[in-house]
């Protein structure tokens, strides 16, 4: 296996994809795949053109997202590429239009174009989603219907430095919006961590009225009149901040809890998730300390890079409202980087985060999902 990782951030769209590529592919002879990640502010098509001048003819995948992740820190501009090849690495990629009407059918097509190129009942599935895009977790369901459990999945939602416009998916077909974009890898030894850090507070809820992404009744009342009562000093008027402090927690069949954030207040008390929500669903307010949410970032890189016998490289996705919720200086990549150890790592800024708690791949908010790959 040979993985090499590059940067740039050059300002020009192509010459920074020709330069992070040029970097990543400089140590790997039989190139494979490449993963690419950049931030709005470039014309994609471009990057995605640097990046192919020196790909070699390896296929790639990727997405535009509120930041990069390296070792060095997290930056708001910039590309990055992570170069996977070797004589026993093998990969596939798709990208498909994201059909709202029809999430699941979006999935089970996705699952076709992969399968149809690869000769393989086990592998891991990398997905980009459109991160404004309804049902994303339906698309999954349909994803999941078609290749089964003998799959892994992992990814992170597309985003643009959150002015949610240009949610760019990529594949070497090219830079699309309003789609999704997949790779599938085999030949390749995958751990996948999760972890989030927060906490349940107060008693359970009830959803008792949800429609996609919107929050309209906890427990028969308004989901802004529970919030207020349950939240002290909740303002209203500003209630991106006050709600991103107390997401909901969607608890599953185990106990876990599946985060999902608060975006905004919509009239009639009804509030606006960052992710869809279902109906009937037990559902608890979360809070969080930094400490707490820092400790959960490095139990899912380290654990992530224990479950593989030869660790070579790792790949991280991380929710853009937990960064900003975090703050700049709370030094979660630090926390990643000493989990790592010497193993090079690339990521974004997503808008929603791909990972299974068991088999079945689900989308969190406000989490962090490090996969870390080997031998």
């Amino acid at each position: 296996m040979q993985v090499g990782t590059g940067f740039s951030a050059t300002a020009s769209s192509r010459e920074a994809g020709a330069e992070a590529a040029d970097q990543a592919f400089r140590s790997v002879e039989k190139p494979v795949l490449a993963f690419l990640f950049s931030t709005g502010g470039y014309d994609q098509k471009d990057v995605l053109d640097g990046v192919l001048s020196r790909a070699g003819g390896a296929r790639v995948v990727g997405a535009c997202g509120a930041g990069v992740l390296t070792p060095r820190g997290v930056f708001r501009q910039g590309v990055a590429v992570l170069a996977l090849g070797g004589a026993e690495v093998f990969a596939v990629t798709a990208l498909e239009r994201f059909d709202e009407r029809d999430s699941e059918e979006t999935g089970r097509r996705l699952a076709k174009s992969l399968l149809a190129e690869a000769p393989v009942r086990g592998g891991t599935v990398f997905v980009f989603p459109d991160g404004l895009a309804k049902n994303v977790g339906r698309m999954l369901c349909g994803l999941y219907g078609a290749m089964g459990p003998d799959f892994r999945y992992v990814g992170g939602a597309t985003g643009d430095n959150q002015r949610l416009v240009n949610l760019c998916q990529v594949t070497e077909r090219g830079a699309a919006t309003r789609s999704v974009a997949a790779a599938l890898v085999w030949g390749c030894s995958f751990g996948v961590g999760l972890g989030h850090g927060w906490k349940e507070t107060g008693a359970p809820l009830i959803i008792t009225r949800a429609r996609g992404r919107v929050l309209y009744e906890l427990d028969g009342h308004p989901a802004l009149d529970v919030y207020s009562r349950r939240v002290e000093g909740l303002d209203r008027r500003n209630f991106a901040v006050s709600g991103a402090a107390h997401p909901l927690g969607l608890v599953d069949a185990a106990g876990r809890f599946i985060i999902r954030d608060p975006v905004r207040v919509l009239p009639g008390g009804a509030v606006q998730m960052a992710t869809d929500v279902p109906p009937r669903a037990v559902a608890f307010l979360m809070a969080a300390g930094k400490d707490d949410m820092l400790e959960a970032s490095r139990g899912a890189a380290s654990g992530a890079a224990r479950t593989v016998r030869a660790p070579r490289f790792a790949l991280v996705f991380d929710c853009v409202s937990r960064f900003l919720f975090l703050g700049e200086g709370a030094g979660e990549v630090a926390v990643i980087r000493y989990a790592l150890g010497a193993i090079p790592f690339v990521g974004f800024l997503s808008f929603g985060e791909v990972a299974a708690y068991e088999d079945v791949p689900l989308v969190h908010n406000k989490s962090l999902v490090v996969a870390c790959g080997g031998v």
